[in-house]
């Protein structure tokens, strides 16, 4: 379930995080947001520099979209550096139980 969560960025981020059953799947789904989210505006600010960084940019963010399903699908994870603290503690809660 976890790799599923890369599929399509950031809606089935979404989907994982709110509806994942454990901790690690709701990880995914807040990685995958935030690949969703950062990968789109890194291209248009690649975009304002030049073709050829766009094109850096772009083959970066694919390898490490491909990597995150990959790994997340062989049962090892990817993490963001510098991230991934913060991730696992908003994982770490079930958004459907902490509703008061």
């Amino acid at each position: 379930m976890a790799a599923l969560a890369y599929l399509l960025l950031p809606v089935t981020g979404l989907a994982a995080f709110l509806f994942g059953p454990d901790a690690r799947t709701r990880f995914h789904g807040v990685q995958a947001i935030l690949i969703g989210l950062i990968w789109p505006i890194a291209l248009y600010g690649a975009s304002i520099i030049s073709a050829s960084f766009t094109r850096v940019v772009f083959a970066a963010g694919a390898v490490v979209w491909v990597l995150a399903i990959g790994l997340a699908a062989s049962g090892r994870d990817l993490r963001l550096p510098g991230v991934s603290p913060y991730l696992e503690r908003i994982s770490e809660q079930d958004p459907r139980r902490d509703v008061p």
